[in-house]
């Protein structure tokens, strides 16, 4: 590739960076131009200089020199799939009138939902709740038919961002029952839905800060104990540490955001707090001299992971994930409950 195209490939990714979040940073830019171009990947772990020069280029023009690009376009096949999945389910279930019939509210909830959302990183939450007051065997029978419909909707190249979970109507005041798979973090963010089907049953929940605080130190153990299972099992098959980096990136994001949440409480939904950019973001919550401030760089890194990049400054990134770790289990008094 000519320097001249790959010059402009990065450009207009930081264009789009810049317009969507206000200024364009390195790992924004990195994961719009992967995303967009998978095959570009050796091309621009090797070209970090010109990343650096096209990034600060374009952070310096007047707003008006950016062009019209529109902010928060979908692109690519991946974010057409996002909106036939919620279109898709919605008309399944109404085509069944025994199953619509139960349905009281489908919604989709978290980044996508507020167009936070990274194409082909990101997952698209939905919260499906079945109404009261019918006998256990409809419900069962409901339940089967909602597998089946997101089995048959999901196709292997969305399998990996789709994410259902299935309510009952007198399950929203124990949300704190089902772990770490919906707590009141994810009712929280569920408020603040995009509602496909019936109504937002969410909406007149409360949620208060010591509930969001205890949601968010399940997030973080549950997190915590998956990096340890990757570690271990990576450990065991002889995986070595530059490959390993690249698996437990994710799980250091989701530490991080249950952190932000832990911190802010409530605010977190406010605050736009959402896993793609919560490496960024974490220092709104925290600011720049915290106990925490030191991992900025090491949480940085694990975002590039996560999408498959190596920055040049990546390393004792495994030491620094157990440094942080520790930490976070400090912070959020984890080891009292040893």
């Amino acid at each position: 590739m000519e320097e001249s195209e790959l010059r402009a490939i990065i450009q207009q990714s930081a264009i789009e960076a810049r317009l969507d979040q206000g200024e364009a940073s390195l790992t924004s830019v990195l994961k719009l131009v992967i995303t967009e171009n998978p095959a570009m990947k050796t091309t621009i772990r090797s070209s970090m200089a010109i990343v650096k020069e096209e990034i600060a280029k374009v952070n310096e023009m007047a707003e008006g020199d950016l062009g019209e690009i529109g902010k928060g376009e979908s692109t690519g096949d991946e974010a057409t799939e996002y909106e036939m999945l919620g279109k898709q389910f919605k008309k399944k279930i109404e085509a069944d009138t025994e199953l619509n019939a139960q349905v009281k509210t489908l919604i989709i909830y978290g980044s996508y939902a507020k167009r936070l959302h990274v194409v082909g990183e990101s997952d698209i939450n939905f919260a499906i709740v079945l109404k009261t007051g019918f006998s256990k065997a409809k419900n069962e029978k409901a339940i089967e038919k909602i597998g089946q419909i997101a089995e048959n909707l999901v196709t292997p190249e969305v399998a990996h961002i789709f994410d259902l979970m299935i309510l009952k109507e007198e399950d929203l005041s124990q949300f704190d029952k089902f772990g770490p798979d919906f707590t009141y973090i994810h009712a929280l963010y569920a408020k603040d839905g995009e509602v496909i089907l019936g109504e937002n049953v969410f909406s007149s929940i409360e949620v208060t800060d010591e509930q969001v605080q205890e949601a968010a130190r399940i997030l973080i153990s549950d997190a915590i104990i998956q990096w340890e299972e990757i570690v271990n099992t990576a450990k065991e098959e002889g995986l070595p540490d530059n490959e390993l980096e690249f698996l437990v990136g994710a799980t250091i994001i989701g530490i991080t955001f249950a952190l932000c949440c832990y911190k802010v409480g409530i605010k977190a939904i406010t605050m736009d707090l959402v896993k793609p950019d919560i490496h960024e973001e974490i220092r709104e919550v925290w600011g720049d001299k915290s106990e925490f401030s030191p991992y900025y760089p090491m949480l940085q890194q694990a975002h590039a992971f996560k999408l498959g990049i190596r920055l040049p400054e990546s390393k004792n990134f495994l030491k620094m994930n157990i440094e942080f770790i520790n930490k976070v289990i400090e912070y959020t008094k984890l080891k009292n409950d040893e």
